[in-house]
C-alpha cells in the first residue's frame, strides 16, 4: 500500500495576482496611447469656436504693469536706425495674439501705455508686428526690433 500525500494548495492568489499585474498593464496603454494620440501643446480650439474678442488696451497695460493713460533694442531688417532714435523706445510687456495683440511700450522715458498692431507710437513710428517677446515697429520702411530682457530663472 503506497501512501501519498496531495498537498492542496488554493489558486486564488496567483489569480488576483494575473488580474492586478493585467489591469496596470491596460492602464499604462491606455495612458500612453491618450498621451501619444493627444494634441502637443494642450487643448486645440476650433477657430469658429472662437469669437472675435476686442483687446483693451486698458487691461493690458494694468496686467502689464503699465498705466492705462523695457528692454534691449535693436535695428532689424530695412532701413538701419540710428542709435539714438531706438533708445527712445522701451518694450515692457507683450500679449501676442493670432491676429495681431499688443506691446505695452515706454516712449521718451515716460510712462509705459499699450499699443495695439498697427497702431501709431510716437513721430511716425507704427506697431507692425507683435511675436513672442518681440514687437517690430515701423517708420517709412525703416524697422525697429524691441525684444524683452530673457525670462530669469529661479
Amino acid at each position: 500500500m503506497a501512501l501519498s500525500v496531495t498537498l492542496r494548495t488554493s489558486v486564488w492568489p496567483a489569480r488576483v495576482a494575473a488580474l492586478l499585474v493585467s489591469a496596470a498593464a491596460a492602464g499604462s496603454a491606455v495612458y500612453w496611447g491618450l498621451k501619444l494620440s493627444g494634441p502637443a501643446a494642450g487643448p486645440s480650439v476650433v477657430a469658429g469656436q472662437v469669437p472675435d474678442a476686442v483687446l483693451d488696451t486698458s487691461l493690458v497695460a494694468r496686467a502689464l504693469g503699465g498705466s492705462a493713460s523695457g528692454s534691449g533694442v535693436a535695428p532689424s531688417a530695412g532701413t538701419p536706425v540710428a542709435v539714438a532714435e531706438s533708445a527712445r523706445f522701451v518694450l515692457v510687456g507683450v500679449v501676442d495674439q493670432r491676429a495681431g495683440g499688443a506691446a505695452l511700450l515706454a516712449v521718451d522715458g515716460k510712462a509705459a501705455k499699450p499699443v495695439v498692431v498697427g497702431a501709431p507710437v510716437a513721430d511716425g513710428w507704427t506697431l507692425r508686428a507683435v511675436e513672442g517677446r518681440r514687437a517690430t515697429l515701423e517708420r517709412n520702411g525703416a524697422q525697429l526690433l524691441l525684444e524683452l530682457p530673457p525670462r530669469v530663472k529661479g
